[in-house]
């Protein structure tokens, strides 16, 4: 190995060190962390000080207590070592080194004691509090919400230390609830002006079909197709066609948006792409991981307007099973932009076919409805768990004050695109596997077995009868639990509680299989104007599809540089659905808020020492207090868990159902608390 290739190689494991890909030993050594006991991951913090490691290697989450942080915070990347003493129910570890700190500037509160200032940050599962000097910000006064950069963590007895880096406003505006809400979950702002500038310059409209014959691209203009989303929607990613051939043989196409015709590798709009990761669907606003004149205009499959798109055309027979795909570059145009809703109407009987334009296309959709089915049933066979769980559905009014919650469940129309979108992405994943390319995969692990058993225990607790004669739940087992308890009061408890069970999905480098979907091979390739590693995957696939193709030294540069992109985009994703969720229950509170005193049915979804959670009909979450039963004193049963009345007996348990009453609603914490409604008999 000559000068330069040493060079090569201690660069690239100071980067993987630095990553904490591998670690580095005494005498300049390297190892594998797993192999060394020690774990990469995101810390997720708790408001009681102490933390579990999210690892990255996919296991169960590592206990952190408060004294073994080291410093770390609530969304660092670190390193833990893990404790190997016997006899702890739970594994523990200790954080040994930060890799990368997850926020360097929290928003808060300006306090004072005495002379000094502090800001107790708004996110409590941030050590708090900051001191900070009261230089440079003469408006802010005490009580205020305040943004403070942290220059020192806390260490020991000595509390963090900070500087004040912006003003917010005071407490109670709208320009400081948004405010104070995008800092905290340090979500992006407008796209930078480089970014802006690359936009004015890329082809415009008028130069899409001296592209697509410059590059030329499959004419498929006259290929019937169709966008199918919800009525709100701005921005359409995927369009969908149908042909029969042969009287058996269906011939789908699904073409999606090529975002990487205007998308180009390490340039402004690219660079800002990857530092989102995603885009963020906020209950009054999107956050978009694209400039609007891509998302909403360029790239958007508009009915009829000329797009360049990348689509993926599979015949499939009457039992489902891929006979032929073919992947293509192409110019396309959508012929009628349906919703889900108008979908819906349709296939329920509401409407006949005149709710289409083209009378036509109820045909389609009519054969589309068929085919969707078909697959599903053919995925449940092979395995897919059935985990849809209804959504809140939050209507706002021009002030964003929520005027109605309820349940948003998929329909017909929505699990057909469902359905066409993960078999258009397991045929590009498997197609690209088979090629030997890279690729980032969408991956979720096989569940930890003793997850499963904590999960079988929970259920007989609730004398799910599913499970009762079973001495040990096995992954195979999950569909037949969720089918059985559907319709029952419990089902949705029931899916939550097997979600808990499982790992996250996430992106990978590296192919692991999708337990969730039972698919040996997934990818996401079907939203490229909301999701980065889909943008990736359309850039490998169109390069395979050009004469030549990948050379060897390519593929493998190209190999190199996926783990970082996909850890980005899986660490995106988390802060974009945190931030979601969010944005969601800041609505349900300030909804409650509003219904004060007022009374509700809901079944118990959790039972702690400190009170039982309660979930409405309406999607609602909210939790009792223990101080609020004050009918009798209460003991937690831990093993069981459940609380029983030392006195009366009453108890309260997973699955019961209880009326209740809302006491208190807060929506800066989307916190909704409630109180058993009078004489009221758990059933």
């Amino acid at each position: 190995m000559d000068k330069n290739d040493k060079s090569i190689v201690k660069a690239e494991l100071k980067k993987m060190s630095n990553e904490g890909l591998v670690i580095r030993t005494e005498g300049d050594r390297y190892g594998l962390p797993e192999k060394l006991g020690i774990l990469t991951g995101v810390l997720e913090g708790n408001r009681r000080g102490f933390a579990f490691l999210r690892p990255d290697q996919h296991r169960e989450d590592i206990y952190i207590s408060s004294r073994n942080l080291n410093e770390a915070a609530h969304g660092d990347r670190v390193m833990v070592k893990l404790d190997r003493k016997k006899g702890r129910r739970k594994r523990e570890g200790t954080v040994i080194g930060i890799l990368k700190r997850g926020q360097k500037r929290l928003v808060g509160t300006l306090q004072r004691e005495g002379k000094r200032y502090y800001v107790l940050p708004d996110d409590l599962r941030f050590p708090g509090p900051v001191q900070v000097p009261l230089k440079g910000m003469t408006e802010a006064e005490v009580g205020d919400k305040v943004v403070v950069e942290i220059e020192r963590w806390a260490r020991g007895k000595m509390p963090a230390r900070g500087k004040l880096v912006e003003y917010i406003g005071p407490v109670g505006s709208l320009h400081t609830e948004q405010g104070t809400f995008q800092h905290r979950f340090d979500l992006p702002g407008e796209h930078p002006p480089q970014a802006l500038k690359e936009l004015e310059n890329l082809p415009g409209e008028n130069d899409i079909p001296r592209l697509a014959k410059e590059q030329k691209r499959a004419d498929l203009k006259a290929l019937k197709m169709v966008t199918i989303d919800d009525e709100t929607a701005r921005d359409f990613d995927d369009a969908v066609s149908l042909e029969i051939l042969n009287g058996d043989l269906y011939r789908l196409g699904v073409h999606i948006a090529d975002v990487s015709q205007y998308v180009r590798q390490g340039k402004p709009i690219d660079r800002e792409a990857l530092k989102r990761g995603t885009s963020i669907y906020l209950v009054e606003r999107a956050i978009h991981m694209l400039p609007s004149g891509l998302s909403e205009k360029l790239c958007s499959l508009q009915a009829g307007k000329d797009r360049l798109a990348v689509s993926v055309i599979m015949d499939i027979d009457d039992e489902g099973n891929l006979i032929e795909a073919s992947f293509k570059p192409s110019l396309i145009r959508v012929d009628e932009r349906l919703s889900y809703q108008q979908v819906e109407s349709y296939l329920s009987g509401k409407e006949d076919a005149s709710v289409f334009k083209d009378k036509s296309i109820a045909v389609m959709i009519d054969r589309m409805t068929g085919l969707a089915k078909m697959l599903r049933e053919r995925r449940m066979r092979r395995g897919s768990l059935d985990l849809e769980i209804p959504e809140a559905r939050i209507e706002v009014d021009e002030e964003g004050v929520p005027t109605k919650i309820g349940k948003r469940v998929m329909g017909q129309s929505e699990s057909l695109i469902e359905e066409f979108m993960i078999y258009c992405n397991e045929t590009v994943a498997a197609y690209l596997e088979e090629e030997g390319l890279p690729c980032i995969y969408r991956i979720h692990a096989i569940p930890p077995d003793e997850k499963l058993t904590a999960l079988r225990e929970t259920l007989n607790l609730m004398n799910v009868k599913a499970v009762s004669k079973k001495k040990q739940l096995k992954p195979k087992d999950l569909n037949r639990l969720l089918e059985e308890t559907r319709g029952e009061k419990t089902e949705k408890l029931v899916r939550y509680l097997v979600l808990r069970s499982l790992p996250q999905a996430i992106y990978s480098a590296f192919n692991e299989g999708h337990f969730g979907l039972a698919s040996e091979c997934y990818c996401h390739f079907t939203s490229p104007i909301r999701r980065y590693p889909d943008l990736v995957v359309h850039r490998i696939l169109k390069q395979r599809l050009l004469p030549g193709g990948y050379s060897k030294e390519k593929a493998r540069r190209l190999q190199s540089r996926l783990p970082a992109i996909a850890q980005q985009s899986s660490e995106r994703e988390r802060a974009a659905v945190e931030a979601e969720r969010a944005s969601v229950e800041m609505k349900k509170a300030q909804y409650m808020e509003q219904r004060l005193g007022e009374e509700y049915t809901g079944i118990i979804n959790g039972v702690t020492h400190f009170g039982v959670f309660v979930e409405l009909d309406n999607t609602v979450e909210g939790m009792i207090p223990v101080t609020e039963l004050s009918d009798d004193y209460y003991i937690y049963n831990e093993k069981a868990s459940k609380l029983v009345g030392e006195r009366t007996g009453n108890t309260y348990r997973l699955g019961d159902s209880i009326r209740i009453q809302v006491i208190r609603a807060s929506k800066e914490e989307g916190k909704v608390t409630f109180a058993p409604a009078e004489k009221e008999e758990i059933v």
